[in-house]
């Protein structure tokens, strides 16, 4: 994975079960969401704000996002859930 692959501008308050972000592929930025049923896999149970799991799982939730845009690169959303961890 290279380094213009990033995830940012994370938005925790959206009107869905998920939480928004930007992924920034070279050029291209795309929009990314992430369910909140993948952040509480990613938490095993710890009960940590959204905020907080995203930080500390950022690597995870970057190479799952990145695999998905290489195998999909025409997608116009990048759609991260639960099975993707």
């Amino acid at each position: 994975m290279d380094a213009e692959f990033q995830i940012v501008d994370p938005k925790f308050v959206t009107t869905g079960d998920y939480v928004s972000f930007t992924v920034v592929d070279g050029p291209k930025r795309v929009p990314g969401r992430i369910s909140r049923s993948a952040l509480a896999v990613l938490d095993k149970g710890n009960n940590s704000e959204p905020s907080a799991i995203f930080e500390e799982h950022l690597e995870e939730i970057r190479k799952a996002a990145h695999m998905m845009r290489r195998v999909n690169p025409t997608l116009d959303v990048i759609f991260l859930a639960s099975n993707d961890f």
